[in-house]
This record gives C-alpha cells, sequence and structure tokens, in this order.
C-alpha cells in the first residue's frame, strides 16, 4: 500500500490545479483530425508531468485531501491520453493492427509468484530523495517496480508475462516463442483459417521472426531488475530485523543465484558470500541451513571458494557436521563437499580441527545415516588431493589414504608417505595390521641410501612389528633378512648406531609376537634365530659403551629367545663358555631403567641354569653387592627396577656363600628387614610390584639360612633374630602363599641348625671343693639366677630361645606351620611339612616332640593335608609324620590316627601310584598298621 504524507497547499497552487482540470477536460474533447489529436497528446502529457513535479517537489507539504485530488487529476490525464491514442484512425498508420491497445486486458506483476516479498524490511522504510519522490514502501515490488520500471511491450499477450524470446508474427504483433507455437499447434486441429490470437486478422503463415531488439531490451531490463532484487536482499541481510526478513532475503538470492552466473559474481562483489559465513553461526537452525544451501550454489566458481577461504565459514561448517538436524547436517556436508573440489582450499579443510576426526566418523557410521557417509567419503577423497591432508587422516586414525599411497604412488609420494608415517608413529602408538605389499615397500626403502627416507622406515616397522599380528607378514616380506644385515653386516660411513638398535628392536618385536625361531631365517645361508651364528653375535654386541637403546633391544631379544629350550641352551653355553655374563652383569647398573630392568630380567631366566656363574661374577665386579644392596631399598613406592634387583637375589643359588657373605657385609640383612616391615605396614602395598617384591625380600633373607655355618652370616642370623621375623611371615596377612611358603623353608633350615645350637647344662662335680662361706653364698646366687632364666628345651634337650638356637617351638612356630598345611598350595603345604619334620629328626627327642605336637592338634591337622592334597611329595612327608605319631605317640594320638577314614584310601594310592618315597612311607605305615608284612623286625602290632 502506498502512503502519501499530508501536506499544506496554498490558494494559488488550487486555482493551478482547477486550470488543470479544465485543461485536461478540454484535451478529452474528441478531436477531428491528426493533426489535433497530436496537440491534445502532447498538451495531455505537459499536464501529466507538471503534476508530477509538483508532487516531487512539495511532497511533505500537501495535505491527503490534496494528494487524492492530485492522483485523480493524473489518473484522468491518463484516461485522456487513452482516448486520444484509441481515436487515431487506421488510415494513419496503414493498418488497424493497433487500434484495440488501449483495451487489453490489465497485465499481471512478474513478481505476484516468482518473488519473495521483504515486508518485513521494506515497512517503514523511507526515501526522501528526488529519485524516489519521498515514498514509503510496504513490499519489494513497488521497490523494484519504481526503480525497474515495466514496460506494456515486455508482456505477451497470450500469457500476460514478461517475454523470453520474443518473436514477430506475420500480421506484425509480438508474442513469446513458446506461447504462439502452443497456439498454432492449438489451431492445426481447427479446420477454420490460422488468426492472429489478438488482432483476429487471419495469418497466411505460422512463420515468426525474432524480434531481437525486444529481446535485447527485455534481457538489460532483467539484468537490471536482478542486479537490484540483489542489493535490496544484500540491504535486508544487513539489517537483520527479524528472522523472517533474513529468511526471505536468503530465499531471494537461492532464486536469483540459479538463474545466472552474472548474479552470483554480483552476490561475490557486493559482499554477499562473505555475509552469508557469519550466518553460518546463527542461533536459528533455518537460516544456518539456507545459508548453507545457498553458499553451495555461490562456491561453484573459484572467485566464490577463494572468498569463503579467507572466512571462518570452512570451521563453521565443520562444526555443523555435527549437528542432531539431518538436514542442517547434509547441508553441511554438501557445501563441504563443493568447496572439496577446489584444490586451494583442501588444505584449509583438512587442517581445520576436528574436521577429518568427523568425516572419518561420518563414513565409518554409514548405516545411521547413508547420505551423509557417502559424501563424506567423497570429500575425504578430494581431500587426499593435497598430501598434508593425508597426514591429518593418519592422526585421525584413517590410515588407508596413506597406506593407499604409499605402495601405489611413485617413489617421491613413497619416501614423502614414510615420512609422514615415521613422524606419526613417533608422536602416538598406533595399532596398524599391515600388508604384504606395505611391507615390501617398506623393506625397499630400508634398503634405501637416502639416510632421511632409511630412517623413516625403520621407525615405521618397529612400529609395526611392536603389533605382533604383523609379525608373519614382515617375516614373509623379507624384513627379518633385512634387519639382521642391518645389525651385523650393514656398514655405512657416518651412518648412526641408532639405525642398528632400531633394527634390533624390530628383531625383538617379531620374537616376541611368538614365532619359532627355530624355524625362522635370518640369512642367505640358512641360519636360524635359534642358531649359534645368531646368539652369540647378539650377546658379543652387549657392551657398556654401546648406546643403550642398542643393548635394551638386544636383551630384549635374547629374552624373548629364553622362552624357547634349544635357543635358551645355546644362550646359556655361550654365556658359561666365553664369561659373557660380565656385560649383562654391568647393564643392571645402566641409568637407563628399562635397560637396567631388562638385563635384571634376563640375568633372573639365565640363574636357574647358570646361577654360581652368574653370583660369581656378582661379587667379582667391583661394587656390585652394594649397588645391588642399594637398588632393592626404596623410599615410599615400590618400582619394578626394585621387585626385579630382590627377585634375582632370591633366585640365585641360595648355598653361594660368596654372595650371601657379600650381602651380609654390605647390611643387606636391615634392608630387607625394614622393607618386610614396610610391606607388613601397608605403606607400599598399593603398587603393582609389591607382591613379588614382598617374595624377593623374604626369598632373599631365606637364601642367608642355607650358610648359616659360615660364622659371620650365623650372627647375622641371630642379631636380627631371623627365626621371629620369619615366624610372622606364616600367618596369611603377610602376603601371598609363597611368602608364606619361603617363611616355612627359612624355619626348616634354622630348625636344623638349632639342634647344633642347643646347650647342654654342665654336669656337676660329686666331689666339692672347698669353699669360703663368702664364695658359696656368692655361687648360690649365681646358680639360682642361672636356674631361674635357663630352660630345657623338651624336643632338643638343651638350652634353646629363639635368637641364639632358632627353636620352633620357643619361637611358637609350630602354630603357624601347621597353619599353613590348610593352604590349598600344595608347596605352601609341602614347606610346612617340611619345617615340623625337623623336630621328629632322629637326633631329637622324638617322644617328647610328638606329645609337644599333639598337644597343638597336629595329628588332625596332618591327617587333614594328606586328603586335601595328592602330590607325591606331600604324601611322603604328611605318611612320614604319621608314621612317628604311631611310634611314639600315646594312646589317644594313635587313636586318632587309626580312626581317620581317609588314610587306609590314602596309603593304598599312595602305595599304587606314588613315587618311590611316597611308595616307601606308605608302605611303612602299612606294615606298622598290619596291612603288610615286616620282615626287617619284630615290633607290636596295631589293628585298625
Amino acid at each position: 500500500m502506498v502512503m502519501v504524507p499530508t501536506v499544506s497547499v496554498s490558494q494559488e497552487d488550487s486555482m493551478e490545479s482547477g486550470k488543470a482540470i479544465m485543461e485536461r477536460q478540454t484535451a478529452r474533447r474528441a478531436p477531428a483530425s491528426m493533426t489535433q489529436i497530436l496537440e491534445s497528446l502532447f498538451a495531455s502529457i505537459n499536464l501529466a508531468k507538471d503534476l508530477t513535479t509538483k508532487c516531487r517537489g512539495r511532497a511533505l507539504e500537501l495535505t491527503d485531501d490534496e494528494m487524492q485530488i492530485i492522483i485523480q487529476d493524473l489518473d484522468n490525464v491518463i484516461g485522456n491520453i487513452c482516448d486520444h491514442l484509441g481515436s487515431i484512425p487506421a488510415s494513419a498508420l496503414g493498418s488497424n493492427a493497433y487500434t484495440d491497445v488501449a483495451d487489453r486486458p490489465n497485465r499481471r506483476s512478474v513478481y505476484d509468484s516468482d518473488m519473495p516479498r521483504l515486508v518485513d524490511f521494506l515497512r517503514g522504510m523511507y526515501h526522501e530523495s528526488h529519485e524516489f519522490g519521498g515514498q514509503m514502501f510496504t513490499s519489494l515490488l513497488e521497490v523494484t517496480e519504481y526503480v525497474e520500471p515495466l514496460y506494456d511491450g515486455f508482456f505477451c499477450p497470450l500469457t500476460n508475462e514478461v517475454m523470453t524470446d520474443p518473436v514477430i508474427t506475420e500480421g506484425g504483433m509480438t508474442y513469446d516463442r513458446r506461447a504462439i507455437e502452443e497456439h498454432f499447434e492449438k489451431s492445426a486441429d481447427s479446420s477454420e483459417p490460422v488468426c492472429c490470437p489478438f488482432t483476429k486478422m487471419p495469418l497466411q503463415s505460422k512463420a515468426v521472426m525474432s524480434n531481437a531488439s525486444l529481446k535485447s531490451v527485455i534481457a538489460e531490463w532483467r539484468r537490471r531488475n536482478e542486479a537490484m532484487r540483489i542489493r535490496i536482499a544484500r540491504t535486508a541481510l544487513s539489517l537483520s530485523t527479524t528472522e523472517a526478513m533474513v529468511l526471505e532475503a536468503i530465499h531471494e538470492l537461492k532464486l536469483l543465484a540459479k538463474l545466472r552466473g552474472k548474479n552470483k559474481e554480483l552476490m561475490h562483489k557486493i559482499g554477499v558470500t562473505k555475509f552469508l559465513s557469519r550466518l553460518l553461526d546463527n542461533h536459528n537452525a533455518q537460516i544456518r541451513r539456507d545459508a548453507l544451501e545457498l553458499l553451495c550454489l555461490l562456491v561453484d566458481d573459484e572467485e566464490g571458494k577463494d572468498i569463503i577461504g579467507k572466512t571462518k565459514a570452512i570451521a563453521r561448517t565443520i562444526k555443523l557436521l555435527s549437528s542432531n538436524t539431518t538436514d542442517e547436517r547434509h547441508a553441511a556436508i554438501s557445501f563441504l563437499l563443493e568447496l572439496s573440489e577446489s584444490q586451494l582450499l583442501l588444505e584449509n579443510i583438512g587442517s581445520t580441527a576436528g574436521s577429518i576426526l568427523i568425516l572419518t566418523t561420518m563414513k565409518i557410521n554409514d548405516s545411521d545415516d547413508p547420505t551423509a557417509a557417502e559424501k563424506s567419503r567423497a570429500v575425504l577423497k578430494n581431500l587426499e588431493k593435497c598430501s598434508k591432508n593425508i597426514k591429518y587422516m593418519a592422526e585421525s586414525g584413517y590410515l588407508e589414504p596413506l597406506l593407499s599411497h604409499l605402495v601405489e604412488g611413485p617413489e617421491e609420494v613413497q619416501m614423502e608417505m614414510v615420512s609422514y608415517l615415521s613422524e606419526l608413529v613417533l608422536e602416538q602408538e598406533l595399532t596398524i595390521d599391515v600388508t604384504k605389499s606395505t611391507s615390501e615397500i617398506l623393506i625397499k626403502l630400508v634398503c634405501s641410501c637416502n639416510t632421511v627416507v632409511h630412517k623413516a622406515a625403520l621407525n615405521v616397522l618397529v612400529q609395526l612389528s611392536s603389533h605382533h599380528p604383523n609379525s608373519k607378514v614382515l617375516i614373509e616380506a623379507g624384513a627379518v633378512l633385512v634387519m639382521i644385515e642391518e645389525l651385523f653386516i650393514r656398514k655405512i660411513d657416518d651412518e648412526p648406531v641408532s639405525y642398528k638398535a632400531k633394527a634390533a628392536t624390530v628383531l625383538a618385536n617379531i620374537v616376541e609376537s611368538g614365532i619359532d625361531p627355530d624355524t625362522t631365517v635370518v640369512n642367505k645361508e640358512g641360519h636360524v634365530f635359534s642358531s649359534k651364528y645368531c646368539i652369540y653375535n647378539f650377546i658379543h654386541m652387549l657392551k657398556c659403551f654401546m648406546p643403550d637403546d642398542l643393548n635394551l633391544s638386544i636383551i630384549r631379544l635374547l629374552l624373548a629367545l629364553t622362552a624357547f629350550a634349544k635357543p635358551l641352551d645355546v644362550m646359556v653355553s655361550v654365556v658359561r663358555e666365553n664369561h659373557r655374563g660380565h656385560a649383562i652383569v654391568e647393564l643392571m647398573n645402566s641409568p637407563m631403567q628399562a635397560l637396567s630392568i631388562a638385563a635384571t630380567r634376563l640375568l633372573i631366566t639365565l640363574s636357574a641354569h647358570i646361577g654360581h656363574t652368574i653370583a660369581e661374577r656378582l661379587c667379582k665386579t667391583q661394587g656390585q653387592p652394594g649397588r645391588l644392596v642399594k637398588s632393592i631399598s626404596h623410599a615410599g613406592h615400590v618400582t619394578e627396577r626394585h621387585a626385579a634387583s630382590v627377585t634375582l637375589l632370591s633366585r640365585l643359588p641360595h648355598r653361594n656363600i660368596s654372595l650371601n657373605l657379600g650381602l651380609v657385609q654390605e647390611g643387606a640383612v636391615p634392608v630387607i628387614l625394614n622393607g618386610i616391615d614396610e610391606m607388613q605396614n601397608g605403606a607400599t602395598r598399593t603398587s603393582r610390584y609389591a607382591a613379588p617384591y614382598m617374595e624377593g625380600l623374604v626369598g632373599s633373607l631365606v637364601r642367608l639360612t642355607t650358610t648359616l655355618y659360615n660364622p659371620t652370616v650365623l650372627k647375622a642370623a641371630k642379631d636380627y633374630s631371623l627365626a621371629s621375623v620369619l615366624t610372622e611371615l606364616l600367618t596369611g596377612a603377610a602376603g601371598s602363599g609363597e611368602v608364606q611358603r619361603l617363611a616355612a623353608v627359612g624355619l626348616e633350615n634354622l630348625s636344623y641348625q638349632s639342634i647344633k645350637l642347643s646347650q647342654l647344662l654342665p654336669e656337676e662335680d660329686p666331689r666339692p671343693k672347698k669353699k669360703t662361706i663368702l664364695k658359696r653364698l656368692m655361687d648360690s646366687r649365681v646358680h639360682g639366677n642361672k636356674a631361674s632364666q635357663r630352660h630345657i628345651c623338651p624336643v632338643h634337650g638343651g638350652v634353646c630361645s629363639t635368637v641364639t638356637t632358632f627353636c620352633l617351638l620357643e619361637a611358637g612356630s609350630v602354630e603357624g606351620l601347621l597353619g599353613c598345611l590348610e593352604n590349598d598350595s600344595p608347596r605352601v603345604a609341602e614347606a610346612a611339612l617340611g619345617a615340623l619334620c625337623t623336630l621328629l629328626d632322629d637326633r631329637v627327642n622324638v617322644e617328647r616332640s610328638v606329645f609337644a605336637l599333639a598337644k597343638l592338634d597336629a595329628v588332625r591337622r596332618v591327617l587333614g593335608a594328606l586328603r586335601r592334597h595328592r602330590e607325591n611329595v606331600v604324601w611322603h612327608k604328611c605318611f612320614c609324620l604319621v608314621e612317628k605319631f604311631l611310634m611314639y605317640g600315646n594312646d589317644r594320638c594313635v587313636r586318632e590316627v587309626t580312626g581317620d577314614r581317609t588314610l587306609p584310601t590314602a596309603l593304598v594310592s599312595a602305595f599304587h601310584k606314588g613315587d618311590a618315597g611316597a611308595k616307601k612311607a606308605a608302605e611303612g605305615i602299612l606294615t606298622r598298621l598290619h596291612k603288610m608284612p615286616d620282615y626287617s623286625a619284630t615290633y607290636l602290632s596295631v589293628e585298625i
């Protein structure tokens, strides 16, 4: 609706208006001649000009009534002009073709159907310039038509729409080509002659001729009109007063962008493309989606892509890929696909944070959104054209493009890809399933003379070989032969030794994967991993002055080979024959923790075969026992290194006096006891290495109990009361079952010494010596005190104590040992039975010992262990104790043994299936129970 401002007008203006009306009425009288008609036309046109000039110059001063009068006058003038045109005789024009022009129907606006109305933008938009005459517009229709007016000649008489391809018929009328051709087709079925649809005049021919000049004028009008619509829509976007206005502007721009490429160029030029990138952050999802769709249209040329590359549109689009709305997600991936067609934007897209990761996720989850998955796959394919994007993809876990280019690309690409892959494996842990073709390319690059490529390929092989399933593929591709050559043979000037370390790492990874070293060929001569050739060279490469990485890889390789019997035997032979143990011992002191731990673990494995050799080497290496003692002490946290060091001490031969004496002299006992105390108090139990560390500490302590014949070691055992310490460790709260087993073994060793250490009281002389009164008084006090302090052990027959003689009864160890018999582990039960058997040795008072054990319910617990375990060694020791109970026990003890219902079955099973020791022990009891004949002696039989 047109809003006309109210203004005031003077009396003079009213008179002039009246005069104009009179002139208009006079002019409307029908003229008689052609000259008069033309004069009347010119008069009417001049009146119309005067009226429009008056409105334009004084629009703000006119009132509404006065404006209505002027509008009515203009309407009358226009009607007068039409009358004059209609009165022109046909003879004056040579034809009557145009006599009915004034009577044609009113045309329909071209914007009613195909043009959005930016009402929100245009409402209240006021133009005060002379160009617009102070009008206020309420629709885009009014603004566009006012700036770029339409002419009747643009419209087809048949369709009342602006013509696209105007043509002239034989009668001189202009129609749109499509409309007139359809009219002719309809008329072909009729018997009537073909007539002009507007003039109704018959036509001799259906031929038409293009109206090139009119077509050019219409095309130019369309371009101007579309340009103006673009600028108006751009202004609407800039103002952004309402969301509806923005959506309408975007819709208008989409229509215009589809019409012609020139419109897109104009949108680029006036900033539409750049402005749309900001709308991708709009809170309205519909605006974001429509903006993406419009951008897809605008970036199909390089100029649009270049503009987008300078904005934040790519980052914002990547963000929209994670939208919860399917339409928005599809619009974002479609836009990104369009952008990825430009070589200039590939790196920009790939380097945007999260782009590759989101795209690969969309590609993988194709079942959730097949459309997005398909387009993301296409985007990724385009991004592969930039080599840096291949690296970004690999960093996001999408390795297929990199591996594909590595295998299929030219040599330069292969070198670039292996460099990327090398950087990647150094930055993060990757699990890559390698193919044979990829392995072959990498092995070929390892043999390259280019040191950068050589190093990169080695780095990649190190990572690939760490994934054990790849080992078989690498072996088939020839990786082992190349790595052995790299390690033993290849020597290039200025080539770092670290290359050998990487080759050794690859070999270690392959062997650790579980391949068969007896069949894996390592060179052209047919040597295998388990051959003396390989193992000898591996061991001889271990040197303290070599890089730690190389030493570590070789020790890892040797450790992996020790899992197999044949290479282990060869390794033991090489170490023993060539005295190479010292190199491994020295590597224990490496500041590199991983190397120190690996060397220690290799010595632990070898200690079962050449333990004395290793122990002697430890003792002969200057300062080594002290360093070993120092390495087992910890400050609040138990590490793998602590656990490995103390485990080695516990595994080396216990009876090696040189090592035991060295440990005592280096102060190992207080260090070990301090560690045990901290473990019992729970201060360091949270460490994953707490259990092996505790077991190693107890094992190291137990080893000292095997060499108590040495005065120094014996003194240390007494000074630190080892019997009491080991007794405390018998309880389950002290640690694992292995700790209990070790404590029982240690107590067994100490108990055997009790027989020797128990002191018998001196016999008194029957002939008393003459003493003075004072002397007799003093002697009586001394003997009285000694008698009160000394306690005669019923088992050992002398003075016993926990500290000096390690007596199990005095230390209270028997209760703990009997408790261990209820442990489910046969090894724990065996060790406890072994310690109890020392109390029934022929060198002690067995009768009193059996009595002491019976009081502690030993019979029931021993029989319970016999029921619980079926191992020969447990049977043997249980039967030994049972036989002593039968021989020296009282009636109650004998009844308890003979009344057990499972004993006969156990005896029969042992006699049938047991080893020699168990069978002999079972036979002895069966004989005593009168189940077997006794041919050696006569004794009172006991019947069950």
